[in-house]
């Protein structure tokens, strides 16, 4: 699905495609045109016909049809900047977590071709913040009038701000996780926590590479972005360092969580392995004690005793008995 928007004296219209093609090479006020699930026909007819898109740029927004996509990036191609960025959201939509619920995330990818005039967005999957831009364009045209460099900032700041849920929902996974890995740990447990980790890791990764990128976009590097909107880039970036250093902090928290769940199993396993050797040791002379007196031989003492296995019962019981003694008084259990 392709949606174009034009901006033009204080309106905004939809075009067709065919429309475009009049006003792209080079257009008055300012175009968006979003490409949502484009066929094949539709990518060669706008990224290579009608806006000569690189091959190589073209390849890699193409990525997007994967299920991580490519990795964040920024590179300029002279007229146009071609930016990827990396949207995370729960499968579920939710941002809630209830203590044996799984967080279950995914990244797909949304890459951006910005214009002095235009912005070209391309994705596969629906995005949250492209509706957010789409409706903040319809509700007061000036969002478009502002330049597209203004426009982009719109939604990758909306694209930061729903990290916040997913971040919100893993430190409620840890605090239910620590609370489970003391009470009652379990290989569930332990598989939670290492799907925890790795969501961390992803959002780690992701983020790290896009703080990097928005430095370059906040800084002036590209000309494309103007004085006025590198303040607005900044304010992201500031955003997208808050939330590289609360994963970090997550990560560790997450390692001190396997940490502690290897040690209490690792505890619990010796106390089972102590009871198990304190049964062993208490066996082990009583075993003795009846293959003694189990011998097939003709001539044993006591053989003919009336009262042989009352006393040889009652030896075995104080043998345990002594030996119970024994390890409490220095404290083996």
């Amino acid at each position: 699905m392709v949606t174009i928007f034009h901006h033009l004296n204080g309106e905004i219209k939809k075009l067709s495609i065919k429309e475009f093609s009049q006003v792209c090479r080079q257009p008055e006020g300012a175009v968006w045109v979003d490409l949502e699930n484009p066929s094949d026909a539709e990518e060669e007819t706008l990224l290579v016909s009608l806006l000569d898109i690189h091959p190589l740029a073209i390849e890699d927004s193409q990525h997007g049809r994967d299920e991580e996509g490519h990795l964040p990036k920024v590179e300029d191609f002279g007229d146009y900047l071609f930016i990827i960025f990396n949207p995370i959201e729960r499968k579920d939509g939710e941002s809630e977590v209830r203590a044996q619920e799984k967080l279950d995330i995914r990244t797909s990818q949304l890459s951006a071709f910005l214009f002095k005039r235009m912005l070209v967005t391309h994705h596969y999957k629906p995005l949250r913040s492209i509706t957010y831009a789409a409706q903040m364009c319809g509700k007061n045209p000036q969002t478009l009038g502002r330049g597209p460099d203004f426009l982009f900032h719109l939604i990758i700041d909306d694209i930061v701000d729903n990290y916040t849920p997913i971040l919100d929902a893993m430190d409620e996974a840890i605090d239910s996780m620590e609370d489970e890995v003391f009470e009652k740990p379990s290989q569930r447990c332990m598989i939670r926590i290492l799907q925890l980790k790795k969501d961390i890791l992803t959002i780690r990764r992701i983020a790290v590479y896009q703080r990097e990128m928005l430095n370059r976009l906040s800084r002036g590097e590209f000309g494309l972005i103007t004085r006025d909107e590198m303040i607005y880039y900044r304010n992201v970036y500031d955003h997208l360092v808050r939330m590289t250093d609360l994963a970090e902090s997550y990560r560790d928290m997450v390692l001190g969580l396997l940490d502690a769940y290897l040690s209490v199993t690792s505890n619990k396993l010796n106390q089972v392995m102590k009871v198990l050797t304190i049964i062993s040791t208490i066996f082990l002379p009583l075993s003795v004690i009846t293959g003694f007196f189990g011998m097939n031989f003709e001539h044993i003492p006591g053989l003919h005793w009336e009262y042989g296995h009352t006393a040889a019962t009652l030896f075995m019981i104080v043998v345990a008995a002594g030996m119970l003694w024994v390890f409490k008084r220095n404290k083996w259990m």
